[in-house]
């Protein structure tokens, strides 16, 4: 998951991030760009990346080591 580009699609790799303090990039449905930042926390069905809450089923996050 140290790869820029890599999705997240597990719990352990949202907890890789969010211990690493590795920025996430969001997008949703259509691919348009939504936001990036950390994770702050996050569970089986939301990510919490810079006070927003993101369900997990609607959005895609992918790793963006050294952004």
């Amino acid at each position: 998951m140290r790869d820029q580009g890599d999705v997240l699609i597990y719990d352990s790799h949202f907890l890789y991030h969010l211990k690493q303090t590795v920025p996430v990039q969001v997008y949703d449905q259509t691919g348009a760009h939504v936001g990036i930042g950390l994770v702050a926390r996050f569970n089986e069905h939301f990510v919490e990346i810079d006070n927003t809450l993101y369900n997990r089923l609607r959005f895609t996050f992918v790793s963006r080591p050294g952004y």
